[in-house]
């Protein structure tokens, strides 16, 4: 396209012709647009270098991935409102299993604890070559949510009264160590700041 003659290709496909023969020598007179890609989803996945064969091993790996995707979510700005657990297997044959959640979140906790019981539901003992999450139903992270009756429970002290669960992580103290987290380790690496239950323990 690039060494014919324009003329000839106007001659059999019109004004298209005369864009092909541009296009092919590099020749675009539109201005320049921003269009930044609105993501559908984010995730990630990692082939182990040794096979997971219990649980604890793969959650371990879950929950790296869950600190990577919760990460990425809040640096893009988005709350998750979709969670997806893939799995392959030695044999190479792959599963996966998702669930929508109440409410949208980039929690690390939260990603991490809806991975891991998706991973119950859905392993079969099978050794694990791959783990990978992905979380999809993106929204804006100033976009209102509604609250689920299940952040709630009732009192047992009183006829009907609703309280949130002495048990429950204050959602917004969470956020605010994600945060914190999340600067510690731009400014001074991922492997700043570690979480307890993925340290080796020595030998």
């Amino acid at each position: 396209l690039a060494a014919a003659d324009p003329e000839f290709l106007t001659t059999h496909f019109k004004s298209h012709g005369r864009q092909m023969w541009e296009f092919a020598n590099g020749i675009d007179n539109r201005p320049v647009t921003a269009n930044p890609h609105e993501a559908k989803g984010i995730g990630n996945s990692t082939t182990l270098k040794k096979d997971a064969v219990t649980a604890e091993e793969a959650k371990k790996v879950l929950l790296t991935l869950a600190i990577s995707v919760s990460g990425r979510l809040r640096e893009a700005g988005q709350l998750a409102g979709s969670i997806c657990v893939e799995l392959k297997y030695h044999t190479f044959e792959t599963v996966s299993h998702q669930t929508t959640l109440l409410t949208p979140t980039s929690t690390t906790g939260v990603l991490h604890q809806c991975a891991c019981q998706l991973f119950d539901e859905v392993w079969n003992g099978v050794p694990i070559r791959l783990l990978g999450i992905r979380t999809t139903k993106l929204v804006p992270e100033d976009t209102p949510t509604q609250m689920s009756i299940f952040d709630f429970q009732v009192s047992p002290q009183s006829s009907g009264e609703v309280q949130a669960p002495a048990s429950s992580v204050n959602p917004e103290k969470q956020k605010k160590l994600d945060a914190a987290l999340d600067h510690i380790r731009k400014r001074f690496g991922d492997k700043a700041v570690t979480r307890g239950s993925l340290l080796i323990p020595p030998s």
